[in-house]
């Protein structure tokens, strides 16, 4: 016959032990799953689909596993505590346990998940018939008359220029520069919401690189002052750099927050050269400006293949926006041809309110 002392003595063993492996399972929890900007990062820092996490209910693989580990190491040791009398000790203290677990496990999807889904939701806004009315009237306007004139960009969105929205039509450099300047303002309110991110406008590209003299940095190197900018691009997350090929628009992305160069075109082209010379910017505008001597010769080049794909000859300009607006949100580009007379309203009406939502 066992002393009383000596077996409350181990089924407190036991119980100890059984909640110092829950607390190993929850700190494993929470390290190895952080959901973060609309993806789930997992241990080897790969992102799976939001669309998949939104959709269908995750199971922890870890916490699961560290769950069984923490039931066989106590079984054998408990079900001998139960034979001797002490069974409802050791089920009432596993009760708790798998209580404080539940609850753990829920209120960090309940708290991470809820403002991913919000992001999405933003995204795909609809229009109010006032809105309608609005955009409608705009499209309708004469030529000349200035509708909206952003005072800090000094661009004026004329009836002629903001037509570029209706269906059919290309855009032009006034609408893609304007709706830039809308989306760091946007940042700039709710800093917290989306990336860090710097837009340069259409003519970036061609002042850095000309069809004559080739690359040149100089010919850009004021551009992205600290005093006029307020911060530094290699503090950024994302730099986006809108491409003009003829008659087609496409999409570079300096991709700090990843290590890599992207390459997005709604006909899913190559140009390996547009990523090897934004390459060479960057190295050159670090140096400039931070003098370091930044190696990026372990980034990747992607040229991204899974991303929607336009099926007409003009809504490449649009597809190139979005791009940038949900990448900018952190989100994967989850829309589609179908939506592109949806965000040609919307991104007039977010021109004509000089605000992009």
């Amino acid at each position: 016959m066992i002393s009383t002392d000596t077996s409350m003595e181990s089924v407190e063993n036991v119980a100890m032990e059984v909640e110092e492996k829950a607390e190993m399972g929850n700190r494993l929890f929470s390290e190895v799953v952080n959901l973060k900007n609309g993806s789930l990062m997992v241990d080897d820092g790969s992102q799976a689909n939001s669309s998949f996490v939104l959709n269908h209910p995750v199971t922890d693989v870890t916490s699961y596993e560290a769950y069984t580990k923490v039931v066989k190491s106590a079984e054998n040791r408990t079900s001998k505590l139960k034979d001797k009398g002490f069974g409802d000790v050791v089920k009432e203290r596993g009760r708790a346990l798998l209580r404080s677990l539940f609850s753990f496990s829920f209120s960090f999807w309940k708290q991470n998940e809820e403002p991913v889904e919000d992001v999405r939701r933003e995204a795909f806004l609809p229009l109010s018939r006032e809105e309608e009315t609005m955009v409608k009237r705009a499209f309708s306007a004469s030529d000349p008359t200035i509708l909206v004139a952003h005072e800090n960009s000094n661009i004026d969105i004329t009836g002629k220029i903001l037509r570029c929205l209706k269906p059919g039509e290309w855009l032009n450099d006034e609408v893609i520069n304007l709706y830039m300047v809308l989306l760091k303002e946007r940042e700039a309110r709710e800093p917290k919401k989306f990336l860090k991110c710097h837009f340069f406008n259409t003519f970036f590209f061609t002042k850095l690189v000309n069809s004559r003299t080739g690359y040149n940095y100089g010919a850009v190197r004021r551009w992205t002052s600290v005093k006029r900018l307020g911060y530094y691009l290699k503090d950024c997350d994302k730099i986006f750099i809108p491409i003009h090929k003829n008659i087609h628009w496409t999409l570079a992305v300096i991709n700090i927050k990843d290590r890599k160069l992207q390459y997005l075109d709604s006909f899913k082209g190559r140009e390996p050269k547009i990523l090897d010379a934004l390459a060479r910017y960057f190295v050159d505008e670090v140096n400039d400006k931070s003098k370091v001597d930044l190696d990026v010769s372990g980034w990747r080049q992607e040229f991204v293949q899974d991303l929607p794909m336009q099926r007409n000859g003009y809504d490449c300009g649009i597809f190139m926006l979005k791009y940038i607006d949900f990448y900018s949100r952190g989100l994967d580009l989850c829309f589609t041809q179908e939506q592109m007379p949806y965000f040609r309203d919307r991104t007039a009406k977010e021109i004509l309110q000089l605000k992009a939502e």
